[in-house]
């Protein structure tokens, strides 16, 4: 069996990594379309003293020894023969390692593209060859739910979503808030522009409010830039993965963990049709910081950007109506 996750950036995709990896039944890839080149232990979560890249880092090795028969490149003396060769259809673009991270930072564009060249295809299927049940976390496929549904249309996809205003927070503040100095107050925090972002979510919006249908909004605080971030992702993964995975669609709501881990992990255990090992809910019962993380959670900024952003359907449908 197959499973596939994904959720927007800072939305506690790690942490549901972090329970799966703890089952030890599954062969687990942390973002393989990201840089996968900084040791980072334990990923967003910092729970785990294990880097997550390091699987990935050997995964890559192996596909592109066996996709290109070759061991090394030299990415100086073959990137300008490889670009006229990709362009020409005389080779794919996987020569080339870097192009594997397929999304931020590299080109924050990709990302809300709705399909993604056949090598990238490849990638992902070479993955979930290597053992019987695979799990791969992703945050850059919101825009390409179908393609991993064409890749496996038998696959679970769990679409891990946590309440936007903690989400943009986290934005905001970094892990384990370590720029709270920076925004000592609420004028402050609601009224900083777009430097104040940290991560892909100044890219990414960038990318989004150059397009015409959200260009009347470029000129919006940063707050609201994630905001937005969050309705588009939710909205491109929730609608596409539900209407193509059907019942092997499983929405995983963050908050739902920290309130009531036990619960719903029975639930999300019952949805992939495996027994709940005790070991993983002790360990969930023992790591899991039951406390949601928010910033001035009643702040009328957060409604303000509901409405200018018309985000009620997407709160609604995630479970957030109480936001508007």
């Amino acid at each position: 069996m197959n499973v596939f996750m994904q959720g927007m950036r800072r939305s506690g995709t790690t942490i549901a990594f972090d329970i799966l990896w703890e089952d030890g039944n599954f062969d687990c890839f942390y973002e393989p379309l990201s840089t996968a080149t900084d040791d980072t232990f334990g990923g967003g979560s910092g729970m785990r003293s294990v880097d997550f890249y390091e699987k990935v880092r050997q995964c890559r090795a192996s596909f592109m020894k066996k996709y290109l028969h070759l061991e090394k490149i030299n990415m100086k003396t073959t990137l300008r023969k490889s670009l006229k060769n990709i362009l020409s259809g005389k080779m794919p673009a996987i020569e080339m390692e870097n192009m594997l991270n397929y999304g931020a930072p590299r080109k924050p564009e990709l990302e809300f593209e709705t399909d993604m060249p056949d090598y990238a295809k490849e990638y992902i299927k070479f993955m979930i060859s290597q053992a019987e049940h695979t799990v791969i976390k992703f945050t850059r496929m919101f825009s390409k739910v179908r393609t991993l549904w064409e890749i496996d249309p038998k696959a679970k996809f769990i679409h891990i979503v946590r309440d936007p205003r903690s989400v943009t927070a986290s934005f905001f503040l970094g892990k384990k808030q370590r720029q709270r100095d920076k925004f000592p107050d609420e004028n402050i925090f609601f009224g900083s522009g777009p430097e104040a972002l940290i991560g892909a979510s100044r890219t990414l919006s960038d990318v989004l409010l150059k397009t015409p249908e959200y260009a009347h909004l470029r000129k919006c605080k940063a707050y609201m830039r994630v905001m937005l971030l969050w309705k588009i992702m939710f909205r491109r993964t929730h609608y596409d993965g539900q209407a193509l995975f059907g019942n092997n669609y499983f929405l995983f709501r963050h908050e739902d963990l920290l309130l009531a881990p036990e619960q719903t992990l029975k639930t999300l255990y019952e949805f992939m049709e495996r027994p709940l090992p005790e070991h993983v809910l002790e360990w969930v019962q023992k790591n899991i910081n039951r406390t949601p993380s928010f910033f001035a959670p009643e702040n009328p900024h957060w409604r303000e950007a509901v409405k200018t952003i018309n985000m009620g359907e997407e709160l609604k449908t995630a479970g957030y109506e109480y936001l508007f």
